[in-house]
């Protein structure tokens, strides 16, 4: 059982690490900072900020002094990757708007007093139930709820416009798993709180590991399919769109770009 999980674990880092790497590489060719922030929260969170705060509840790192070291970089980390998402979110999807750049500044100003709160009450103690780490918690949770919220309301009205002929059908259905991908991040995000609650180590809970283990594995494939679709992927999402599309749509064009 534990091998099966150590499993989903190593494929979601390496998706994670894949997709980031990929993102990166697309930003320092673009000089575009969505892709790049993105990028950096799939590699910060995904494979340096989630493995480590995970050790540190293990016990991995050989004393209590170094665990707690270990787990306020990997909180720090975390924070930093989650407010990507919310940069993200907030350029990618409300351009713009400033209701949606105060939020930003909220998750920021939340961020820095909950590892504040968390150093002062308890010095980054594993197992920690302080305040300061529940308002981080709920700060990164909240990020990836956003991100999914955003992704189908685009996706909804993208649907519209498809069956009109008016939006490529890889754009609209980027939308959708871009939207299922966020979403298994928030459930996993769930499954983690209900460990913490119900357990005295969610780190050493075996149906907290499975849960997340599956939602990780379950998410690295939409996660892939967004922003590393195969050819074969992209020819069946505009094949599904050419047989779907009404009659009288305005012909557009289909092929991948």
């Amino acid at each position: 059982m534990k091998t099966v999980l150590a499993l989903g674990a190593v494929l979601m880092i390496a998706v994670d690490a894949l997709v980031g790497m990929r993102l990166l590489w697309v930003a320092r060719r673009s000089r575009r900072l969505p892709e790049a922030l993105l990028g950096s929260a799939f590699l910060l969170l995904g494979v340096l900020g989630y493995p480590l705060t995970t050790a540190a509840r293990r016990g991995a790192f050989g004393s209590g002094a170094a665990d707690a070291a270990a787990m306020g970089a990997g909180l720090l980390v975390q924070d930093v990757a989650c407010l990507a998402v919310y940069l993200f979110t907030a350029r990618t999807f409300r351009a713009g708007e400033p209701w949606a750049r105060v939020l930003v500044w909220v998750a920021g100003a939340a961020f820095v007093a909950s590892l504040a709160g968390h150093a002062v009450s308890d010095g980054f103690a594993p197992g920690s139930r302080s305040a300061g780490y529940w308002l981080g918690f709920a700060t990164r949770t909240l990020a990836f709820a956003w991100a999914c919220a955003e992704a189908l309301r685009q996706y909804r009205s993208a649907t519209r416009r498809l069956r009109l002929g008016l939006v490529d059908p890889l754009v609209a259905n980027r939308f959708l798993i871009y939207a299922i991908g966020m979403g298994g991040v928030f459930a996993a995000f769930a499954i983690h709180f209900l460990g913490l609650i119900l357990t005295p180590n969610a780190a050493e809970s075996i149906w907290v590991l499975a849960g997340t283990g599956a939602v990780g594995v379950v998410t690295a494939i939409p996660t892939w399919l967004a922003f590393m679709p195969p050819a074969a992927y992209r020819r069946w999402v505009v094949a599904r769109a050419e047989t779907t599309a009404p009659a009288d749509a305005a012909p557009q064009p289909l092929a991948p770009r």
